[in-house]
């Protein structure tokens, strides 16, 4: 069910940037933003599902039929995700007011990128983003083909003889929230890089 990004939009009103142009950002705090912004996503709806299921259960007098953990197992499920809602949101705060990402931001206007979208056993070329992961490995910002799977990507390093797998986050893979797709970004026309 397609529906409103209201943590993309959060993001792009607090920090001037949309999710994409942070992924296109050669800092690591930007970089992280998307796969952050994800989590955060998906444990705002499965908070919002469960505290549904618990209003549906209370609503249906549920509670007065049933033994009284059937209201507190749902309650101590809201809890548990709540606080892993708490941990994801503080992450998300912690990248927001990363020093190195504000001055960068500040220094730099946004990348104009394009989304192309991609499936499972695509070979693409893909600028690789400033993760942690990346950044060890000497591969952000290279420009190298690699072969889109369902949660990971291949590549061959330059010099390597072994493939190497990358989470979709590490190797410039992204999850449209709406659509439900795959896509990877491109520098638009104007920028002149990677164009065609």
């Amino acid at each position: 069910m397609p529906h409103l990004d209201t943590i993309s939009r959060w993001l792009t009103a607090t920090t001037g940037r949309t999710l994409d142009q942070h992924a296109a950002d050669p800092v690591p705090a930007a970089a992280h933003l998307p796969d952050a912004a994800a989590n955060l996503r998906h444990l705002r709806t499965e908070l919002l599902l469960a505290v549904d299921a618990l209003r549906t259960l209370l609503i249906n007098e549920d509670d007065l039929h049933g033994s009284t953990s059937t209201v507190a197992g749902p309650v101590e499920t809201i809890r548990e995700l709540a606080r892993e809602y708490r941990y994801a949101r503080n992450w998300i705060d912690t990248l927001i007011g990363d020093e190195a990402r504000a001055a960068y931001a500040q220094a730099n206007p946004g990348r104009s990128v394009r989304r192309r979208y991609v499936n499972p056993g695509d070979t693409v070329l893909v600028v690789l983003p400033h993760t942690d992961s990346c950044r060890r490995q000497s591969l952000a910002g290279h420009a190298t083909h690699v072969k889109v799977g369902t949660s990971d990507a291949r590549l061959r390093p330059p010099g390597s003889v072994n493939p190497l797998r990358l989470s979709h986050a590490d190797a410039g893979i992204y999850r449209d929230p709406t659509e439900d797709r795959l896509y990877i970004l491109q520098a638009t026309a104007d920028e002149g890089d990677h164009s065609h």
